[in-house]
């Protein structure tokens, strides 16, 4: 006669069991943590190349864009790059004080900045564009060459998805505008009408 342990006759419930707290999550499945790595791989690429001064890549782009729109406000630039105000705002700054861009008030708005390249600023871009160059070359090569122009549409789509969330979003915060007296009092003859 065989005589079991109690293990044996009575099976743990819980380790017949699998655990489900819903489907697993996978890294390499996710399109935010991928664009993430692709965001990491170009940045190191640009890094490699090595630039005097050591410019950034975030900050060769905001000179791109302003020169690409000579006299954009700050807040086209936030629009054009994609950097959240507060930080473009420290980089452009910083960006002053070495003397690669120049800041005036905005001939069709005393409120806003004008920004331009200076001559320093432009040497700096034209330095940097080789990288940058490199980094679009690098993406574009880790992919098989019919999906290239698929990708850059992708990303593309992306990045106007962004600038309508971004939209949306300051329209959101800004305040309703009142409604003029004779608005108001049609409105309100209107309603009485209704009962």
């Amino acid at each position: 006669m065989t005589i079991r342990t109690d293990a044996a006759r009575r099976p743990d419930k819980k380790a017949a069991r699998p655990v489900r707290r819903g489907a697993l999550f996978r890294l390499s499945e996710s399109p935010s943590h991928l664009l993430r790595r692709a965001e990491q791989f170009a940045a190191e690429t640009f890094l490699k190349a090595e630039l005097p001064d050591s410019i950034t890549l975030r900050q060769t782009v905001l000179l791109a864009a302003i020169a690409e729109a000579e006299g954009a406000s700050q807040s086209n630039l936030v629009s054009a790059t994609g950097v959240d105000r507060s930080t473009l705002a420290e980089m452009m700054a910083r960006m002053e004080q070495k003397g690669f861009i120049s800041r005036s008030a905005a001939h069709d708005d005393g409120r806003a900045k004008s920004v331009s390249l200076t001559s320093q600023g432009r040497r700096r871009l034209e330095g940097a564009l080789p990288a940058m160059r490199a980094v679009d070359k690098a993406l574009l090569d880790a992919l098989p060459a019919n999906l290239r122009a698929v990708f850059k549409t992708t990303l593309l789509a992306l990045a106007e998805a962004a600038d309508q969330q971004h939209a949306d979003a300051v329209e959101s915060v800004r305040p309703a505008k009142k409604a003029s007296p004779k608005a108001r009092a049609m409105k309100s003859a209107k309603a009485r009408r209704k009962r």
